[in-house]
């Protein structure tokens, strides 16, 4: 009996380790929105196992909200440095979530990346079949069944790094950014990079990066590829290059891959000071306009949908205050009604249109009418029917 007992006690204690573990590997799942997946590939012959990391909210946003979508070349190494950055960032609104997929290719990288044509050094055997797994098979899969928008960004280092160029070449190109790290650029790529930037009408974002203490052939060719890139001026080519000092080539993608994030959504962010200070204030046009166009470039560009932040609102108050173009509070009204009917902004900014440009008693009864909205952004109903108050004994109504 005592050995049973015993014995039972020790299933039991087992059975409920089993049980925590368990559960706090589905804990890890829920609060990490980390999947670890395998995909049978018909164009590859085999299963290719891929780590997807979904926004920390997916699963209690909107069913219509969607996001844009990094597929993480090298995902055995490169993965955490892009899902980590991209949690991080999204977290504090610098850029929208994100739903990020890293390609396991430990065993399978050159063959995955390097096997060419020696004529036109363009993909051929199971460097085609890659290609075709990754554009017919991969994102396809991943846009049935994640709510992804048609903004993909494809990162890559050294043999990657020069392989994700090659969907430059499609006629229709599937990646809308790309985040090129230390690349072993084989011979033409160069070359087909320069022609498709240079004649390209499409949107796109690329970013190249070497350091000083990268390996030699791999510097030199990137730095003398960046002059030849640097001179093309196209306002629809968004081109970022860094060439650090210090990181090695194996650590360079630490480095390069928060930066090339953080760069290429950077109109997703809130107006800044830099922005403020050197295009606000010397805007020739309306201040109103440029931030409605900055919230469509958003969507235009990326596929998501930002509601205007009231922190933008202030920076262009500020900018009409300081630039004494007053007028400009009347469409600023308009605006705020679209996005803050139910607060006291709309009335707020009319009410400085009316008070700025000469009519103090529209101002105060614009005031007081907003009595029932909600205060926002500490702008208060007791500061508004302070300054209708002020407005009324200056001149004595």
């Amino acid at each position: 009996m005592t050995i049973n007992y015993q014995m039972n006690n020790k299933l039991l204690i087992l059975f409920l380790l089993f049980s925590y573990a368990i559960t706090a590997q589905q804990l890890d799942t829920i609060v990490n929105n980390t999947i670890y997946d395998k995909i049978y590939s018909e164009k590859l012959s085999s299963e290719r196992e891929i780590i997807i990391q979904l926004p920390r909210d997916y699963n209690l946003d909107e069913e219509d909200q969607r996001y844009p979508l990094f597929i993480v070349f090298d995902g055995d190494y490169l993965f955490e440095i892009v899902s980590g950055n991209v949690d991080y960032m999204s977290f504090w609104g610098d850029i929208p979530n994100a739903i990020v997929v890293g390609i396991n290719q430990i065993d399978s990288r050159y063959n995955d990346t390097s096997v060419v044509d020696n004529l036109n050094f363009t993909p051929i055997s199971s460097t085609a079949n890659f290609f075709e797994f990754v554009a017919q098979e991969l994102i396809p899969y991943i846009n049935k069944k994640y709510r992804t928008t048609n903004f993909r960004i494809a990162v890559g280092h050294e043999r990657t790094g020069n392989f994700i160029n090659f969907f430059l070449l499609r006629k229709i190109p599937i990646m809308n950014g790309y985040i090129v790290v230390s690349p072993k650029y084989t011979n033409k790529m160069k070359d087909y990079i320069a022609q498709y930037l240079t004649n390209s009408e499409d949107n796109l974002y690329y970013y190249l990066s070497t350091s000083n203490q990268d390996f030699k052939s791999i510097s030199e060719d990137v730095l003398d590829f960046n002059e030849k890139l640097d001179s093309i001026a196209k306002d629809n080519i968004h081109y970022k290059f860094q060439n650090l000092d210090s990181p090695s080539h194996y650590t360079l993608p630490a480095y390069s891959i928060p930066f090339s994030i953080e760069d290429m959504f950077s109109i997703y962010k809130d107006i800044n000071k830099i922005e403020y200070d050197s295009i606000l204030l010397n805007l020739k046009t309306s201040p109103v306009r440029y931030l409605e166009d900055k919230y469509e470039k958003i969507e235009n560009y990326f596929g998501v949908t930002k509601e205007i932040s009231i922190n933008d609102f202030i920076a262009i108050e500020q900018c009409i205050d300081e630039t004494e173009k007053f007028k400009f509070f009347k469409d600023l009204a308009k605006l705020a009604t679209k996005k803050y009917r139910e607060t006291i902004l709309p009335s707020y900014y009319m009410g400085r249109y009316y008070e700025e440009t000469g009519e103090a008693e529209k101002a105060m009864h614009i005031y007081r009418s907003a009595y029932n909205m909600d205060d926002i952004a500490g702008i208060t109903k007791e500061y508004l029917l302070q300054r209708a108050d002020e407005i009324a004994n200056y001149y004595g109504y």
